[in-house]
This record gives C-alpha cells, sequence and structure tokens, in this order.
C-alpha cells in the first residue's frame, strides 16, 4: 500500500467517542503528574486512574480488529522452532514443553552435564533497540518519553512488529503470552489484596507510569495525519490501545535482558548494555543458583548453559537474578517459594527537627548506611539486616553514645548482633525493633494463619493464588524476625 492510501476495513469512533476518549486521555495526563504525598492518596489515585482506564479499554473495544492468527501459543511451537533454526539457533536436545505450575519451559530431551551449553541464539535474532523497525524510527525520536527510556521504546517497537504481519518475528510473537499476571492486569480487588505489604506502593506506582505512558503515546497517535505515512504508521493509529501496550509492556518487562551493543560514537568503537528480547531462551523458568547465560564474541551469539546436570525429561532452568519476592511479582508477574534471595523492606528516616541529626548522619555516613530510605529484613537465619540494625542502633544513640562511636576505630561493629553495646541502648535497640515489626504485621487485614488456611481452601485464581503466596512469604518473614528480636529482648 502506498503513502496517503487509505486502508480498507478501519473501523472509526463516532465523534462522540473520539472526544470521550480524548478527555479520558487528557485525565489521565492530569493524573500521571499529580503527586502524593502518602499510600492512602496513592491509592485514591489508583482507583481513579482504574477507572478512567475502565471507560478507555471500553471505548477502544469497538476499535478491535481480530488477530490474523487464531491458533493458540502451543499450536505455533513447531513454526517458531523451524523459525529458529533457520537463523542460526542451536537448541539440540531441547524442546518446548508445558509443565504444570510453571506453563511453558525448556524441557530436556536429552542428558546435560553440568555447565553444558544447551541453547545458542544469535544476535540477528534478537529483537532490540538496534534493529527498530524504520518506519518508526523517526516516530520514536520525537516522542521524548520513548526516546529517553528504553524499556518503552523497546515494548513500542514490540507492539508494532505484533501489529504487522509480514515481521521478521512474527513466529517468536505468535507463541508469546496474550495474558501477563504483571500489576498492570490486576482488578482492584486484585490489587487490594496488596494492602499492608511491601509491594503494594511500588504496584500502584508502576500502574500510574504505565497509565500515563499509555495516554502520552495515544495522543500522539492521534495527532497522525494519514496523508504522507506508510501502512506501518496507519495500523498502528488504528489499532493502539491500552490493553496492546500493557501486553507490549508486560512481555518486555518479564522477559527483556541486557545484551551488550556495539556503537560508533565520535569515530571510537564503544560497547554499552542494552534491552533486547531473546527468542526461545526467554523460555526457561527461574530456579536458585548462578548466572549461566553469556555474550558469546565470537560466535556473536547468546549462550546458556545448565545450572546442574539435567536428566531427559528434566525442565532446564536459568536463575534470573538475585531478587527479592517484591521485585519477581512487580516486574516478573511470579513468586518464587523459599527465595534465599527474599527480603522486606521498612522505610526508615532521621528527623530533621531531631537536635542530633547531624552526629547521626556522620556515623551513618561513616557506616556507608541511608539517612532515609528502605533498610531489609531477611529470611531466617540472617532476620536483620546489618545496616538496619546498625541504622536503629545510632537512631537510638544519646548524644554520649554518638560521641563514643564517632571517635571509635571499630564503628563498623555497630553492624553485628553481638556488638558490645551500653545495656540500656541495646534494649533500645531491640524494643524498637519490635514494636516495628508488630505494628507491620497488625498492618495486613488478614493474618499469617489466615492465609496460610486460604491456601487449603476453595481453588484460587492464578493471580489471586500468586497474591496469597507472595504475602504468606512477607509474613513469614515479618513473623520469624520478630520472634527472634523478642528473644533478644528477653535475653
Amino acid at each position: 500500500m502506498g503513502k496517503g492510501q487509505k486502508r480498507s476495513g478501519a473501523k472509526k469512533l463516532p465523534a462522540n467517542k473520539r472526544n470521550e476518549l480524548n478527555g479520558l486521555i487528557d485525565t489521565l495526563i492530569s493524573h500521571g503528574f499529580k503527586t502524593t504525598t502518602n499510600l492512602s492518596e496513592q491509592w485514591t489515585q489508583y482507583l481513579e486512574i482504574r477507572s478512567l482506564l475502565d471507560r478507555v479499554q471500553a471505548i477502544e473495544a469497538e476499535l478491535k480488529v481480530k488477530s490474523a492468527s487464531s491458533k493458540n501459543r502451543v499450536a505455533c511451537i513447531e513454526a517458531f522452532c523451524a523459525w529458529a533454526r533457520e537463523n542460526g539457533a542451536q537448541f539440540d536436545g531441547v524442546k518446548i514443553s508445558e509443565f504444570p505450575g510453571y506453563g511453558m519451559g525448556l524441557e530436556a530431551t536429552k542428558e546435560f552435564h553440568e555447565d553444558a551449553v544447551f541453547i545458542s541464539i544469535p544476535k540477528k535474532m534478537l529483537m532490540g533497540l538496534h534493529n527498530v523497525s524504520n518506519a518508526i524510527a523517526p516516530m520514536m525520536s520525537e516522542m521524548p518519553m520513548v526516546q529517553t527510556m528504553s524499556n518503552i521504546k523497546l515494548a513500542f517497537s514490540l507492539l508494532v512488529e505484533r501489529l504487522n504481519p509480514n515481521s521478521f518475528w512474527k513466529p517468536y510473537i505468535d507463541t508469546l503470552p496474550e495474558k501477563y499476571s504483571t500489576v498492570m492486569n490486576f482488578s482492584t480487588n486484585e490489587m487490594q489484596e496488596l494492602k499492608g505489604s511491601s509491594a503494594l506502593s511500588s504496584a500502584l506506582v508502576q500502574c500510574k507510569n504505565i497509565a500515563r505512558q499509555y495516554a502520552f503515546i495515544r495522543k500522539y497517535i492521534d495527532n497522525i495525519k494519514e496523508e504522507g505515512f506508510d501502512a506501518t504508521l496507519l495500523t498502528l493509529k488504528e489499532r493502539f490501545s491500552f490493553d496492546l501496550y500493557c501486553w507490549a509492556v508486560s512481555t518486555v518487562m518479564t522477559r527483556q535482558n541486557l545484551v551488550p551493543m556495539h556503537v560508533t560514537d565520535k569515530d571510537e568503537p564503544q560497547t554499552h548494555m542494552s534491552p533486547a528480547l531473546i527468542p526461545l531462551w526467554d523460555m526457561a523458568n527461574h530456579a536458585h543458583g548462578k548466572i549461566t547465560t553469556i555474550y558469546n564474541a565470537e560466535s556473536d551469539c547468546i549462550e546458556s548453559s545448565v545450572q546442574a546436570k539435567c536428566q531427559r525429561g528434566e525442565q532446564i532452568f536459568i536463575f534470573y537474578g538475585p531478587r527479592s519476592n517484591a521485585d519477581f511479582l512487580i516486574h516478573n508477574g511470579f513468586v518464587y517459594g523459599k527465595n534465599e534471595h527474599d527480603s522486606v523492606p521498612i522505610r526508615l528516616g532521621l528527623s530533621s527537627m531531631d537536635q542530633l541529626v547531624s552526629e547521626r548522619t556522620e556515623l551513618l555516613k561513616a557506616l556507608n548506611i541511608v539517612v532515609s530510605g528502605e533498610l531489609s529484613l531477611l529470611p531466617a537465619p540472617q532476620f536483620i539486616s546489618p545496616e538496619l540494625l546498625g541504622f536503629v542502633r545510632v537512631f537510638n544513640m544519646s548524644k554520649e553514645h554518638l560521641e563514643h562511636w564517632l571517635t571509635n576505630d571499630r564503628a563498623t561493629d555497630l553492624l553485628h548482633a553481638d556488638c558490645a553495646l551500653d545495656t540500656a541502648l541495646e534494649v533500645k535497640t531491640w524494643k524498637f525493633l519490635e514494636t516495628r515489626l508488630t505494628l507491620l504485621l497488625r498492618s495486613f487485614p488478614t493474618t499469617l494463619e489466615e492465609d496460610v488456611a486460604l491456601q487449603s481452601g476453595p481453588k484460587l485464581g492464578h493471580i489471586r493464588s500468586i497474591l496469597l503466596q507472595f504475602r504468606i512469604g512477607e509474613k513469614q518473614i515479618l513473623r520469624d524476625a520478630l520472634e527472634y528480636v523478642q528473644q533478644r529482648v528477653k535475653s
């Protein structure tokens, strides 16, 4: 189709619906710039944004064009694997299979010894910022939000490729999930199940940011004049929607990885890390272990080896990195049971009204501890992170204590639970922690016991099951830490 040519079958909104949609977009942008000062205000704003988006989705539903392919993911695997092999991927002894509780994953069809390479993906198969469609490159450079944020740029590029029936990556895109369990896809009732948890605020911020990004891009696309634009941009103008943007963002959030890209800057060759989607490799699920994926400069391929000996028929896992379950929930849409890298953040800070704020600040800086921010509770047997313990000790010190430790060359002893301290200060420290942990546990609408009981009750939906698992894990860390602190108080 030539430039400026009208597309057949394009759906148009009536003027009243178009005007309503424009008004909703303007209100979403306005919300995107409104700051909130506490969690209650965040929640109220989230409900307002969610209400606006519900109406947006209802209007945009009238514009939806049926997908050219009605095949499900499983039916597309054979064509995808053929495409991957044609383009140089090597994965002998590996196939894509479905696993209970995991969805799709990679299955070994032969035995692999520890550290054996099981997959190799050439860089030309990667979808990244180095091979964005020429049709949208100028447009992306004109939108500041897209231009400056690499993850948004990759998501925008992905959604354009999804709308292109002739995309090089079509076999890959056909195998991607239609829906994700990321926070943008939570209902308000599901989001409410995070109340009391450390993840709620981050989840609300994520939803607000995605809504604002969508509104800005929607507004820009709506202003594209049909004359002078090719079929790619006209298709984008017709079919861009909040649902489509959420799908693209969720895909990037859950599957992107940083890979080395070579660029020439001022005639000097440089390498920088850039986000990309890695077809086939991104089917591998997470398990504890070590990073076993590398970029092989000689072959210009992404290579991954098995973490441990793997028998035929077993699932091949990779390690996504040391992340907390809150990170996994917000950015990947799952929770990992018995996560040894899990943590629960506690927000603490010095008061500017404190007469000893200067001395406390000086000592905290000497200990490399933030004066205001999040400090971590850890799974048993660590319980209290060294930084959290150090902060609380400094926070509760008298002037004499501060003077002593500021001139002491063993100040880092404050980071250890068995540091020799004045008895009154030690009691004050553990009492402070006991009170704080008790309040955090009380902030949940349900108890740990009630949540555990829900696990054996009627079957929950996929997202509610994930949220329940997350709450139980967080409450268990809080409960274990509280019991540890109470023992310190008694001793």
